[in-house]
């Protein structure tokens, strides 16, 4: 779990800087770098955690239950029902937006990390389980 300092720092520095980091992703984004702005910018647990925020924002678009979500992407329960009940007040509004543009593409990858190490749907390996002792 990431760090966070003791330390508060004032609410209207802390508004300045989050606004000027905002505008400089956008910018990064507009100019087809914000893949290297991230790079330079977190951490490899801030990436993860990033990603698995987005792949259960994009599953609860779709309607999947939440602890098929939880099992899926190793989180806790607590995080899926969390993050599904601010879903439903209305949270991530914008995320599923602009996740339904690029849904064929972003649905086709998570299809593929879901069906990682799951037995083949039809042919000879599919019962494979049973035999093995």
């Amino acid at each position: 779990m990431p760090h966070i300092s003791s330390k508060k720092l004032h609410k209207d520095y802390l508004q300045k800087i989050y606004g000027h980091f905002m505008s400089k992703l956008e910018g990064a984004s507009k100019k087809g770098t914000a893949v290297s702005f991230f790079e330079d910018f977190l951490t490899p647990t801030e990436k993860i955690m990033f990603a698995k925020r987005f792949a259960v924002v994009y599953l609860l678009s779709k309607n999947l239950p939440s602890s098929y979500i939880a099992e899926v992407l190793l989180m806790s329960p607590a995080t899926i029902y969390r993050m599904s009940l601010n879903k439903n007040i209305g949270k991530y509004l914008h995320a599923i937006r602009s996740l339904k543009l690029s849904d064929e593409m972003t649905w086709d990858l998570f299809e593929k990390i879901i069906r990682m190490g799951l037995p083949p749907k039809v042919g000879r390996g599919r019962w494979k389980f049973l035999y093995t002792k």
